[in-house]
């Protein structure tokens, strides 16, 4: 084989490397979750089953409430009065996660979720029972 056979193959090398490297690096790169459609959310949502089997019975839900999770909200939060189970188990991370509160067109039942974008799944999913009072 001649010297420029060589590096014809080295150079080929070289770039279907740093290609590969490129590719990786480009898949490691955070999601912004803020630009994240409610398609997606709900897609996730579904591959878990508490959540699915409310989506069913309820066709009529909408995402009512969408929130980005950091280090300090989940912080707070799991220490805080209400609803502490929805935030407990969660690494401490920024944008890895997003509280998503689904509710039917009567207002009556929700349920409320957090999606991990790191797992792509549904996490911590309770329902709620929404009461309203009247004067």
């Amino acid at each position: 084989m001649s010297k420029k056979n060589i590096l014809i193959i080295f150079v080929v090398i070289l770039v279907v490397l740093a290609a590969a490297i490129g590719l990786f690096l480009y898949s490691q790169k955070p999601q912004d979750l803020s630009k994240v459609s409610d398609d997606k959310i709900i897609s996730l949502l579904n591959k878990n089953t508490d959540v699915k089997e409310y989506m069913q019975n309820h066709a009529d839900f909408k995402i009512d409430e969408k929130e980005i999770l950091t280090k300090e909200v989940i912080t707070s939060r799991q220490n805080g009065a209400e609803f502490r189970e929805v935030y407990q188990g969660l690494e401490l991370q920024d944008n890895r996660y997003i509280r998503v509160k689904l509710i039917n067109s009567a207002g009556d039942k929700g349920l409320v979720a957090v999606v991990d974008f790191k797992k792509q799944t549904a996490i911590n999913a309770f329902g709620l029972l929404l009461l309203s009072g009247t004067n």
